[in-house]
């Protein structure tokens, strides 16, 4: 173990499941504490348990201001003193602009945007006394180059990678030490990805088709494994990246070249 973030410790939204629970896996081996919040409490209990005693669960609603606010005080209180903030909550439920619905669109950047904001404005608000604080926010390629069945990710995305542009700014301005970076990860082989395949299977592709389909527009001509996007978080919570802010990590095989 090399405990690249020993002495750290971070609130991780969406922590129960995907490139979130990656990285929290992650953060625990290189010595952080992490308090996993997530909607799913079954998962996130579980993963918590088996994380060991550096990690904990707290529930939490990305789109809810005052669930937010506690979710803080309880992380801050839990693993003193907090000094990152890991926004990976997200949701993408593919529709073009002719088939999606306002209410569709909402619901995308509820969770998506209006998530990442509120981490950012109680993440600042709670680390602006510390060093070496870093937010990480979960953006994607989706939100530098469109994709037509995904209206409300893309635009959900590309507010993600321009307010993390905006915070990392402000931060730099005020002297807080706080680092706000995005990582952009291509596909990644989690439970999203899981979505996309059953739904091409129900209409009547392969496994290895959809999988494959996937693979192609990567130059390197594969899935991404959560994992990899976890290292690449870590790198930017760790003090490696020291002098990195408001920058686009691609994790993401090529696909952004």
């Amino acid at each position: 173990m090399s405990e690249r973030l020993k002495g750290k410790s971070a609130l991780i939204t969406g922590g129960a499941s995907g490139i979130g629970a990656a990285a929290a896996a992650r953060f625990v081996e290189e010595g952080a504490k992490v308090a996993l919040a997530d909607v799913n409490v079954e998962k996130g209990e579980a993963l918590a348990s088996k994380l060991g005693e550096n990690a904990r669960f707290i529930k939490l609603d990305v789109t809810d201001e005052n669930n937010w606010k506690e979710a803080i005080q309880a992380a801050s209180d839990a693993i003193v003193p907090l000094s990152a903030i890991v926004n990976s909550a997200g949701v993408s439920i593919p529709a073009n602009i002719e088939d999606l619905t306002y209410d569709g669109f909402k619901h995308t950047t509820a969770i998506n945007l209006d998530g990442v904001f509120l981490g950012c404005k109680y993440g600042v608000a709670a680390m602006k006394e510390q060093k070496g604080a870093s937010i990480i926010n979960v953006c994607s390629t989706l939100g530098v180059r469109g994709g037509a069945l995904f209206a409300a990710y893309c635009a959900s995305k590309g507010g993600v990678r321009m307010l993390s542009k905006s915070v990392a700014a402000h931060c730099a301005e005020q002297g807080y030490d706080i680092r706000v970076n995005c990582i952009l990860p291509g596909a990644i082989h989690t439970e999203m990805v899981e979505g996309y395949i059953d739904a091409g299977l129900a209409q009547g592709a392969t496994r290895e088709a959809v999988i494959a389909g996937f693979a192609d527009v990567h130059p390197m001509k594969r899935l991404g494994q959560p994992r990899e996007a976890a290292d690449a978080i870590v790198f930017l919570a760790s003090d490696e990246s020291t002098f990195t802010t408001g920058a686009d990590l691609p994790v993401d095989g090529g696909y952004l070249l």
